[in-house]
C-alpha cells in the first residue's frame, strides 16, 4: 500500500512537529458560498428566540469566515493532500482571521444565547 501524507497548516509560531494546534476555520452559512458541507449546525427558535444548536443531515451551502471566495477540497500536490478543518462550532474555532470576524462574534452570541449564559 502506497503511503499517503496528509498536510494541514498549524497558527503562526505554533511548532510543526505535530504537536502544534492546528488552524480550524469557522463555516458560515451562505446560500451564495463556494462549497457544500454535508452536515451543520442549524440553530431551532421557538418563539422567535433561539433555544438550542440541533444537527441536521443534510447539505448546507456556506463558506469561511476567513476567506469568502475560499474552497475546502483536499489538494494533492507532490503526493501531499492538504486539507481545510472547519467547524460551525465557535467554541472550536483557532484560526485567528475567522475569531476576529464579526460572523464568529455572532456565532458565539448566539451560542451563548442558546445555552442560557
Amino acid at each position: 500500500m502506497a503511503k499517503r501524507v496528509v498536510g494541514v497548516n498549524v497558527l503562526p509560531g505554533e511548532p510543526i512537529d505535530g504537536s502544534g494546534r492546528v488552524c480550524i476555520h469557522l463555516f458560515v452559512h451562505d446560500e451564495r458560498g463556494p462549497f457544500v458541507e454535508p452536515h451543520a449546525l442549524h440553530p431551532v427558535f421557538k418563539d422567535g428566540e433561539v433555544v438550542k444548536q440541533q444537527l441536521i443531515a443534510k447539505p448546507t451551502r456556506g463558506r469561511l469566515a476567513c476567506n469568502q471566495k475560499r474552497t475546502v477540497a483536499p489538494v494533492t500536490r507532490d503526493g501531499v493532500t492538504t486539507i481545510t478543518p472547519r467547524t460551525d462550532d465557535p467554541r472550536a474555532v483557532t484560526c485567528l482571521k475567522c475569531c476576529s470576524s464579526a460572523e464568529y462574534a455572532e456565532s458565539m452570541k448566539t451560542l451563548t444565547t442558546a445555552e442560557g449564559g
